[in-house]
């Protein structure tokens, strides 16, 4: 870089003629040793800047104690306005260092001090930009034309029935077209949709033909029929909503994502763009910087209800897993905090009831997880999503017939053979000690999360449950097994300590809150396999700071 140049970072610009800060409010107060550790941190290019370099190069080898060092970097963080819990600008590596997060480009010397180079709109970061809103989804009148001589009713009873399923879904706005003064008059959004219905005869039975498309466009992202009966007419109700609900909202939510705007005007922008984001994230450091994006959203906006679920999931998850050992007990209070304020903005919001019971479960608070876990099926039973966190929270609870039973509910609503619950029924096979069972859902689990999006064939957490089943089943190849899965582990580790075997069962039941009739069950089976592959220790490899691609949830990690 020009010895002469500006640095520009984040939000600010480092004037090194001038020796001083600037930020997008003018001129930051810097004290001379922050300055000073801040051009070494810019001059690293986002590499591990050491203690001891520190020391001797800010300090000029003088003797001084490391609080020296933690009160600057202090003052770093207030003055960049960063968290030590989710940091944009300054990463702590433990016991070696520190590290400058945002690219460091150079600047002419010259250019205007009252800004840190471009920086994203207000509507782009969420500060100052207005709400908007959800994706809109309007129920047009159900076209019974066919089947009215026969059946006068039945367009009417479906239609109130369809609505009052999906107005207990509360990320999608539900316009009725008998509210004439709310139906759509024209000049849609790239978030309106519409939802068509057509009855006409199968044979002697009627049959519901529904559709979903663009109201902008008129494009049908959408399409489906069901069968309806002549016999029972509460199934017809059953059928259709399950068609609805599990299948084409999805739809329309992945067709939202997929047409975002290049810049975001809303909070609504921010949010889809940031949920997209959730889909992509390759590494600690992307899943850091988006738990700060979440967290700017709510700071600026604490009563938008839908950015605290996913903070919360990075929060409870090792950031979805891509820094193994990354998340301890301060995230897990952030995120307990999170989901008390979530419930309090909206009671009448399944997921949130879903994520505080999750919260009070890792809490050890097993009362008060049944009442939220049992508010959230109260709320919304047609989610299959909710379902799925909700099962998985009873396996964890020690009731395995409720959560057999609600996997089997949620079977009932998987439109897909790709969105089917494998991973969590392996659990539940395993829990059960049907091992041969659980290692066949598991070779099967793919996970389709339609709330991150996130499609893959094997998580962290799959390739655990299936080691555990291999050692109850004392499968031939258990050693292979283990040595695999261990060294997977030790890829992603990004502990504060070293990964041994001792740090990897209490990740295990750190992220795995098993029971206490479970526990020692499975430690069990853990221990002898892990001692199988390397006499109790993973086979030494460099970790890769910040995980390998970022794997979704598995079982119980949706929350």
């Amino acid at each position: 870089m020009e010895i002469g140049s500006d640095l520009l970072f984040g939000d600010f610009r480092l004037d090194r003629n001038d020796e001083r800060l600037w930020g997008p409010q003018g001129p930051v107060k810097l004290g001379n040793k922050a300055y000073q550790v801040l051009l070494k941190l810019a001059g690293q290019e986002g590499r591990l800047l050491t203690k001891d370099v520190l020391f001797a190069s800010v300090w000029d080898g003088t003797i001084v104690s490391e609080s020296a060092l933690t009160s600057v970097i202090k003052e770093l963080r207030r003055a960049l306005g960063d968290d030590v819990r989710t940091p944009r600008y300054i990463e702590s590596v433990y016991g070696r260092g520190y590290r400058l997060l945002p690219e460091v480009r150079s600047a002419g010397a010259d250019a205007p001090r009252n800004e840190a180079g471009p920086a994203p709109p207000a509507a782009a970061r969420g500060d100052g930009a207005r709400l908007g809103d959800p994706p809109l989804l309007y129920i047009a009148a159900f076209d019974d034309e066919a089947v009215r001589g026969s059946q006068p009713h039945l367009a009417a009873v479906l239609r109130e029935e369809v609505l009052f399923a999906l107005s207990r879904f509360r990320d999608i706005r539900l316009v009725s077209a008998m509210n004439a003064a709310a139906a759509p008059g024209g000049g849609y959004g790239e978030r309106d949709y519409q939802l068509s219905v057509r009855l006409l005869h199968d044979g002697g039975a009627p049959r519901a033909f529904a559709r979903i498309s663009r109201l902008s466009s008129q494009e049908i992202i959408w399409a489906d029929n069901v069968a309806l009966s002549d016999v029972n007419p509460g199934d017809n109700v059953e059928q259709l909503v399950r068609k609805i609900a599990a299948a084409a909202l999805p739809r329309l939510h992945d067709d939202v994502l997929r047409n975002l705007p290049q810049q975001a005007d809303d909070v609504y922008g921010v949010y889809f763009r940031n949920r997209l984001r959730m889909r992509s994230q390759d590494s600690l450091k992307e899943a850091r910087q988006l738990a700060a994006s979440w967290e700017q959203l709510i700071r600026q906006h604490p009563t938008f209800g839908p950015a605290y679920p996913p903070l919360i999931r990075l929060y409870n998850t090792d950031f979805c897993y891509t820094g193994l050992g990354s998340t301890g007990d301060e995230e897990r209070a952030r995120a307990y905090e999170l989901a008390q304020k979530a419930v309090a903005i909206d009671r009448t919001e399944a997921h949130f009831h879903t994520v505080k019971g999750w919260c009070h479960i890792w809490a050890g608070e097993e009362p008060l997880a049944r009442e939220h876990l049992e508010e959230a099926l109260r709320l919304n039973p047609y989610n299959q999503n909710r379902l799925v966190e909700v099962a998985t929270a009873f396996m964890f609870l020690d009731d395995l017939d409720r959560a057999d039973a609600l996997l089997d509910q949620c079977r009932n609503l998987t439109p897909l053979a790709a969105g089917a619950p494998h991973e969590e029924e392996g659990l539940l096979h395993l829990l059960r000690r049907e091992f041969d069972r659980a290692a066949e859902q598991l070779a099967l689990a793919s996970r389709h999360h339609p709330d991150d999006g996130v499609v893959t064939s094997r998580t962290i957490i799959s390739d655990l449950y299936a080691l555990l089943a291999a050692a109850g089943s004392e499968a031939p190849d258990l050693a292979i097994r283990s040595q695999a899965w261990q060294d997977k582990v030790a890829q992603r580790w990004c502990g504060p300590q070293p990964l041994d075997k001792d740090r990897l069962i209490g990740w295990v039941l750190y992220q795995q809150p098993f029971h206490a009739t479970q526990r020692e069950w499975v430690l069990g089976l853990l221990e002898p396999a892990l001692d199988l592959a390397g006499q109790g220790r993973p086979r030494t490899r460099a970790p890769r700071r910040g995980g390998t691609k970022s794997s979704p949830l598995g079982a119980g990690e949706a929350l």
